[in-house]
């Protein structure tokens, strides 16, 4: 129990510290680059190891992004990104919204971490036939509900889970 909460802890730490990098990479302002590295940690389980992806050669964003989110297939990075103008079109800045987001897992495991990991976090989960559904009110601004969908998304690639959907609604 105490290992479990623990490791809620880490990944919530970890998902506040990711969606800052995010944003901050994210900002349209050119600024100055820093010499500072940033260092990120894995945190393993005995479990097989998540597949991780090259985006070497995709634009810049994208592999920022990927930097961040390194078990993102570039391919839906890329898709999301695109959709951020368009979201933040929908949504003025400061509107309360619902975010769904679907998962599917193959296996009991990986499913239990991802919704224990999302419940701590201030999602609300429930589960039918394999597949997670994490429901989560956000007020929008600029980037916000891009960078929930990779957050979701990257955590459930890490155990070994599927990315299927995300329904944005107010």
């Amino acid at each position: 129990m105490i290992r479990r909460t623990i490791f809620g802890a880490l990944a919530v730490a970890a998902s506040v510290g990711t969606a800052f990098i995010l944003r901050t990479l994210l900002n349209k302002e050119e600024k100055e680059e820093d010499d500072e590295e940033v260092r990120f940690i894995t945190i393993k389980d005995d479990d097989e190891e998540p597949q991780m992806f090259d985006a070497s050669d995709r634009s810049e964003e994208v592999r920022k992004v990927c930097a961040v989110y390194p078990y993102l297939d570039p391919d839906f990075v890329e898709t999301v990104l695109g959709k951020n103008d368009d979201l933040n079109a929908l949504y003025e800045e400061d509107t309360l919204v619902n975010l769904e987001h679907t998962v599917s897992f193959k296996d009991t495991a990986g499913k239990e971490k991802f919704t224990d990991i999302l419940e701590s976090s201030g999602y609300s989960c429930s589960e039918k036939d394999g597949t997670v559904t994490a429901k989560k009110k956000l007020f929008t601004e600029d980037g916000a509900i891009v960078s929930d969908i990779l957050n979701v998304a990257n955590q459930a690639a890490v155990l070994s889970g599927t990315y299927k959907d995300y329904d944005v609604y107010q």
